[in-house]
């Protein structure tokens, strides 16, 4: 008789983790809370003024009161008819408490000094208004209907039809390394601004237009004709004639004690110091103590070239124009207003000559002070000075809502095999390496072109979330994903660790490291 085997009862394996109940929800749940601390501290949230406090107790405490998120510190002068007082709260970037003597970029304001230049100038006889860029400088070769064609008045009042900014290769990339990294994304020469104008093409000549480029070529077209560097030309026309020692247009390096600037999160930027650019605003230094003095000189008509305040044409919801000062009528009172940002820093100064009121606020941050100006000075702040309605806010509205929830909705799409209830689908490990780098380059594009506001962290941090699911499922799956060893491997390799790479070296600069 033949003995028959009988089959032996199969051992049962070790549990697949994967299938295992705790296992199964511990990994991703802690992988989730880690994604949620980690984005809570590195989110792109706004920053906020610290408790420092120095200058009139009593202006600190209405300036804190005036101030908004995104803002790091804010120096201001209040000028009325028992004298000026000046206060700052807040942080000078260098870790000691922000001064009311503390240099600032003082952005476009300094578009006032230029107006103020031209009006001096037209004063003297030396220039008229109407004399064009080409009739200033004769010596360059103009194109016909090009940027030589503009007056002098239609330059300082944003008439002249010249694009707001020159449009070009290398200012598009110097603009992504200030929006990704915070490095000065202006560097150019007076020449360089003539040449920039001269292959611009006007467009809607006689409309107001804000046109950065036009004041630079303003500025510049001035100090040909007097044979003096604008720096220089300002210091003349401006500066000493005002007892303004503070205020000053430094070649490369921001004067000493300057506070340092930051964006709305509050990561350090690089100041905005370009040549070619100062007319306009970009590296031109000043104090709230000068600028009050500033202001009082305006508001008092004794200024040099205080005729450039003189409302000449209509601005639309801004009021009228002047040489670059705009006249607001708000809550039934006259203001002189103008506003200024460069290499982290906005400013805003109003003049109320009728009520003799003043008030000066420089922030070093790229957030507005415009509404806490206002505020300072008890009238309400015009509409359109921005609208959520831009091209710009639109863009920064939906990187800083769709993208961290669709970027982090992806990456666990990927790793899960797709959607649904019970995902399924070959996935290589090598795919999941790649969806990895492209997650952090998603959430650092939605670090630095989303809008920062309280009102979109629900959004960062869902992102983050899903992110922190998909990252927990990965590491609970890897050894079930495929090992991505066949033909073409190699290069799916090399793709998703460039990606990892990239990410990672995008995500640490934006952290302020090259800065």
């Amino acid at each position: 008789m033949v003995a028959t085997s009988e089959s032996s009862p199969s051992v049962p394996g070790p549990p697949d983790p994967v299938r295992s109940g705790p296992v199964r929800f511990a990994v991703p749940a802690v992988a989730v809370l880690l994604a949620l601390v980690l984005g809570a501290l590195l989110a792109p949230f706004p920053a906020s003024i610290g408790d420092e406090r120095t200058g009139d107790p009593d202006l600190a405490a209405r300036l804190r009161a005036a101030s908004e998120p995104g803002q790091v510190g804010l120096a201001a002068a209040e000028i009325g008819p028992g004298g000026t007082v000046s206060a700052a709260i807040g942080d000078d970037g260098h870790g000691d408490p922000l001064r009311a003597d503390a240099p600032m970029e003082i952005g476009s304001i300094t578009k006032t000094f230029t107006g103020a230049v031209l009006a001096d100038l037209v004063r003297q006889g030396v220039v008229r208004p109407d004399d064009r860029v080409r009739d200033l400088v004769p010596d360059r070769p103009w194109r016909d209907g090009g940027g030589g064609d503009a007056t002098l008045a239609e330059l300082a009042s944003h008439r002249s039809g010249l694009p707001r900014l020159p449009v070009s290769l290398g200012g598009i990339v110097r603009n992504y390394g200030y929006t990704l990294f915070g490095i000065n994304p202006y560097d150019a020469t007076p020449d360089d601004t003539f040449a920039a104008a001269d292959e611009a093409t006007p467009s809607g000549r006689g409309e107001v237009q804000y046109s950065n480029l036009g004041i630079s070529l303003l500025g510049h077209a001035l100090a040909t004709r007097t044979g003096t560097p604008y720096p220089e030309l300002l210091r003349i026309h401006v500066t000493a004639p005002l007892g303004l020692a503070a205020t000053a247009v430094p070649a490369q390096d921001p004067p000493a004690g300057a506070a340092i600037g930051h964006d709305e999160t509050g990561r350090p930027v690089q100041d905005w110091i370009s040549p070619g650019d100062a007319p306009a605003g970009s590296g031109v230094f000043s104090t709230a103590a000068d600028m009050a003095v500033y202001a009082r000189a305006m508001m008092d008509g004794w200024a040099p070239g205080a005729d450039a305040a003189t409302p000449r044409w209509d601005a639309g919801s801004l009021g009228r124009i002047g040489y670059a000062w705009y006249t607001l009528e708000r809550g039934g009172r006259t203001l002189l207003w103008k506003n200024g940002g460069s290499g982290g820093m906005s400013s805003s100064i109003l003049v109320d000559p009728e009520q003799r009121r003043a008030v000066v606020v420089l922030g070093n941050s790229n957030a507005s002070v415009d509404d806490t100006a206002f505020r300072l000075i008890g009238a309400p702040a015009p509409s359109g000075l921005s609208s959520l309605l831009e091209p710009a806010a639109l863009i920064a509205t939906a990187a800083a809502t769709i993208l961290p929830v669709f970027t982090g909705a992806w990456f666990l799409a990927t790793v899960r095999g797709g959607w649904g209830r019970r995902a399924s689908g070959t996935v290589r490990r090598s795919r999941v390496v790649g969806a990895a780098g492209s997650t952090l380059l998603g959430f650092t594009a939605a670090f630095v072109l989303g809008a920062v506001s309280w009102l979109f962290a629900p959004f960062w941090l869902v992102g983050c979330a899903l992110a922190g699911a998909g990252a927990g499922i990965a590491v609970l799956r890897w050894r079930q994903l495929d090992p991505d060893r066949g033909d073409g491997s190699r290069s799916r390799w090399i793709g998703a660790v460039g990606t990892v790479v990239v990410g990672l070296a995008l995500a640490v600069g934006v952290s302020g490291v090259f800065v």
